[in-house]
């Protein structure tokens, strides 16, 4: 609600969101509806029956056993298969718009009762044309998981879909060793 009053926010919501229902593939989560009622932004997506992946690395580190590599690595592809649908938008001309997500992390992805891992949560997504500067930026500075982030992302340099990929094997590791590949502030 603190944010809904602010335009600029609530301008740079629907956008974000609107660019996120642009992705179509089966490892995204569709948003189906972004709009504003009432002076309130809001999005629509699809229902996934399942968990988050954080929760799945929660449990197994828990009972004390890894997830199986060839469980993590399907997880992983799946993810990649996500990405390249994002990376690959492109504007009404057919150039692309430079989507990075930014904000890959087991928070972000949801894991069907069959298996299907999904990305969600396109907020922190980057663009060519959209929120390339910190003054656009809904909180300013760095947007994402520091644990699960590229170094030049979190040196606030230029990233590309690169960053993202960097992201992935920071999970897949989390997934195989039980643990965040970096720890600390």
């Amino acid at each position: 609600p603190q944010f809904a009053r602010d335009p600029r926010v609530c301008g740079m919501f629907v956008k974000e969101a609107s660019l996120a229902a642009a992705i179509e593939h089966p490892n995204v989560v569709h948003l189906f509806d972004v709009g504003v009622h009432d002076d309130v932004p809001y999005f629509v997506m699809e229902w996934v029956d399942g968990c988050s992946l954080r929760d799945v690395a929660r449990r197994v580190v828990e009972t004390g056993e890894r997830v199986p590599p060839s469980i993590a690595l399907r997880i992983a592809a799946d993810l990649c298969a996500g990405l390249h649908a994002a990376h690959e938008l492109t504007d009404d001309d057919g150039h692309p718009l430079g989507l990075v997500h930014r904000d890959v992390s087991p928070h972000n992805v949801l894991v069907t009762r069959e298996g299907v891992a999904k990305l969600i949560d396109f907020g922190v997504a980057k663009a060519r044309d959209l929120a390339t500067n910190t003054e656009e930026s809904m909180v300013g500075g760095i947007k994402g998981k520091v644990r699960y982030m590229a170094p030049e992302q979190a040196m606030e340099k230029d990233i590309d879909r690169r960053a993202d990929i960097f992201s992935v094997g920071a999970v897949t590791y989390q997934l195989l060793c039980g643990r965040a590949p970096f720890e600390g502030p």
